[in-house]
């Protein structure tokens, strides 16, 4: 199973890679339509998401060495993702000349509130379940 998600991921995180590549270079962004940038941004968002799940995940591997290998697999496609989907977003207000700091910070304290909301109602879950 464990297999199986982690090709997943990297042939997703292939053609997304794949995607924002070919948008780079064969793209003008002065003559484009906003579909052009609408790609960009998803396949941007997607690849980062797939190359931070898998660095995210092998470095749990190496650091943790307490639990099973399919613990960390969600965990960290979830963390990467968030991550993922913060920068993408500002990436899109730098794009649209609305990034600035009052923008920036409110965005990313929500996303670690996020993380902390999930890292808790997992706990919560496990704790449950034992009673």
């Amino acid at each position: 199973m464990l297999i199986r998600n982690l090709f997943f991921l990297f042939s997703i995180t292939l053609f997304a890679v794949a995607s924002t590549v070919l948008d780079i270079f064969n793209y003008n962004p002065y003559n484009s339509g906003p579909l052009i940038f609408v790609n960009f941004y998803v396949s941007f968002c997607i690849g980062l998401a797939g190359i931070l799940s898998l660095v995210v995940y092998y470095s749990k591997l190496k650091f943790k060495k307490d639990k099973t290998i399919h613990a960390y697999f969600w965990p960290s496609v979830r963390q990467a993702t968030l991550i993922s989907i913060s920068v993408t977003l500002l990436l899109v207000l730098k794009g649209l000349k609305l990034f600035d700091w009052w923008a920036a910070v409110p965005l990313m304290v929500a996303i670690v509130l996020l993380e902390l909301f999930f890292q808790t109602t997992s706990t919560n879950i496990k704790k449950q379940k034992n009673i």
